[in-house]
């Protein structure tokens, strides 16, 4: 589920009394029907995730998710505004022909990359053939991945939204009147789909509801067989990890929670990117951000990780956080790993990069406030 800094599959999947196995399987697997769709994705569940799930199905907390978490919590907590930092990264490396988002929070970020790209660059969008060999404009396809039903319903809502927006803004500059987007709006489906102007993109939203560490999810015969087949441009997975539950270290410690970068490179494509940030541990609290780290196979080849407003720059000061501001982070990050909201107080650098590297030939890191930031390309297709 959402974590308080914006996602929400993984908090779902945290239960600090109860450590997470090495191989996590269970007896029976569980359907879980997502609200408003017809779709039924079954998922074998790892823990109990009600505990840590339940605060961000109220409507009140995912009603003040954006103003607190990634408004105040992210400039005074952990350091890494989302305004200078977080959105400039995640609209540079978002591919909107075909993206994932793991963790979606209520949208926030997605909506922001779609509204601007609709904006920007709708028109230099390159055409497609269609069945009829017509140019036609591509599809804007969208999947959004999570745990908690809610926050799923909450982010597709937003997108629409979004979608609408721009229509009935275009629809009022040409002189036609507003409408409805959305066909079959009323039905229930997995997937939501507007044309954004007559002749113009179409925008398609799918909802999976699932836990981002079940093994069952992945190749070659996994339940998100489907939709890796796609081949996604691009993968999001913005304040996931940091929601994730560590295992104790004999049992894997901190890389239980490399599975999601396992399952990202079995949905990218060969020149897709995945671009994701998280709230790393206690040591972190009083550091001042660190150099960039960046690894690979050498240049030329492959697609290169999308820059520009990320990972490789610094924007915020490496001064050395204040004796009060570093007590209101240690208190609350304390606070988050007892009830169970996030499970990264030991959370390193060094161990997800590790985990990326073994899933990807082209890395980079950064370290800014008490938040890693990470880009990743080229996707290594090793056996799932």
């Amino acid at each position: 589920m959402v974590s308080p800094a914006g996602n929400t599959s993984g908090t779902e999947a945290a239960n600090s009394s109860k450590p997470l196995p090495p191989h996590p399987t269970a007896a029976t697997a569980t359907a879980i029907t997502i609200p408003d769709n017809s779709t039924t994705h079954t998922s074998a569940p790892i823990i109990n995730t009600k505990p840590g799930a339940s605060i961000y199905s109220k409507p009140l907390m995912l009603t003040a998710y954006d103003k607190y978490v990634l408004g105040f919590s992210m400039t005074h907590l952990w350091r890494c505004p989302s305004k200078t930092i977080l959105i400039p990264l995640f609209r540079q490396n978002f591919r909107a022909e075909k993206h994932l988002d793991i963790g979606v929070g209520t949208g926030f970020f997605i909506g922001d990359a779609l509204a601007e790209r609709l904006a920007k660059d709708e028109h230099l969008m390159p055409l497609e053939r269609d069945q009829d060999s017509k140019l036609v404009q591509p599809e804007i396809e969208i999947t959004l991945m999570d745990l908690n039903a809610v926050a799923l319903e909450k982010a597709k809502g937003r997108i629409m939204g979004v979608v609408n927006k721009h229509k009935a803004a275009r629809a009022a500059a040409c002189g036609h009147g507003h409408g409805n987007v959305g066909s079959g709006s009323g039905k229930k489906s997995g997937h939501a789909r507007a044309n954004v102007a007559s002749g113009q993109t179409t925008v398609k939203v799918t909802t999976i509801q699932a836990d981002v560490l079940d093994k069952s999810l992945v190749f070659p015969h996994g339940k998100l067989s489907e939709i890796s087949s796609k081949q996604f441009k691009s993968v999001s997975m913005f304040n996931l990890l940091h929601c994730l539950p560590a295992a104790p270290e004999a049992q894997g410690g901190q890389e239980i929670k490399n599975r999601a970068f396992k399952l990202a490179a079995a949905c990218l494509a060969d020149n897709g990117v995945l671009v994701g940030c998280t709230i790393l541990g206690q040591k972190y609290i009083a550091n001042p951000s660190r150099p960039s780290s960046s690894g690979g196979t050498g240049s030329g080849s492959g697609v290169p990780v999308r820059k520009g407003g990320s990972v490789g720059r610094t924007t915020s000061s490496k001064k050395q956080p204040l004796i009060l501001e570093r007590g209101m982070t240690w208190t609350v990050m304390k606070w988050y790993n007892a009830t169970g909201v996030f499970g990264n107080w030991a959370d390193e650098r060094e161990g997800f990069e590790k985990g990326l590297r073994e899933n990807f030939e082209v890395v980079e890191t950064h370290v800014e406030g008490c938040m890693l930031l990470f880009n990743a390309a080229r996707p290594r297709r090793s056996e799932l």
